[in-house]
């Protein structure tokens, strides 16, 4: 598993990877929110995303992760193992480690974030490689709700007047409007030489008594 917490990326594609290597938009399959239900302030969520995804250019993929690499701080690890391959050596060879650096699942929250809407506390992602080339990508984003009408207005604003279906569901929904808020397949669609399918997108209300323990910085 591979795993970052409150790790935000951000990289400027050149001409060339963004004339052809943009991902076709895709249909999104609705949230589940079996477990969750409108949302209050103080509450923990958390939205678990899944898709298949293709390299269809794998040089164009880890250069792109390269150069994410290399213009990102450096952060010393003092019990790092000599004799493995560092994590540079590991892009350029590797598909699966050139798209967990480039996947960054805090894509598109930034809207939540600027609108004290919620506050992030974990961001985990979990990629399976099945060949060089596909492999199955799991991220799970981590918040604690801080003020749910203003989470609601950032997903109103990103739904057209006249789908009320929509609205009324965001309304009823903290899924929906999570769903509204912030594509779920925004960092997928950032990344260049890949393809995805969706697979699922789902909501989870942790409560206080279940647990699980995450650090609220």
């Amino acid at each position: 598993m591979l795993s970052r917490v409150g790790d935000y990326l951000s990289f400027a594609e050149d001409d060339e990877l963004a004339l052809f290597d943009l991902p076709t938009p895709q249909p999104q399959p609705a949230a589940t929110d079996a477990r969750t239900g409108r949302g209050r302030a103080r509450e923990t969520h958390a939205r678990t995303v899944t898709a298949d995804v293709t390299v269809q250019r794998i040089p164009i993929l880890r250069e792109a992760a390269l150069r994410a690499y290399d213009d990102s701080p450096a952060i010393p690890i003092s019990d790092a193992d000599d004799d493995g391959p560092d994590t540079r050596d590991q892009i350029a060879t590797d598909s699966s480690t050139a798209l967990s650096w480039l996947l960054d699942p805090t894509q598109d929250l930034w809207p939540l974030l600027e609108a004290d809407a919620i506050h992030l506390l974990a961001v985990d992602i979990d990629i399976d490689q099945t060949t060089p080339t596909r492999c199955r990508a799991r991220w799970t984003v981590t918040v604690k709700l801080r003020d749910v009408a203003a989470f609601r207005r950032v997903a109103l604003a990103s739904c057209p007047t006249e789908h009320a279906a929509a609205r009324e569901e965001i309304n009823r929904s903290l899924a929906a409007a999570w769903q509204h808020a912030a594509d779920p397949y925004a960092p997928l669609r950032h990344i260049p030489g890949v393809m995805f399918t969706p697979i699922e997108v789902t909501v989870e209300h942790f409560h206080a008594r279940s647990g699980r323990q995450l650090h609220d910085g």
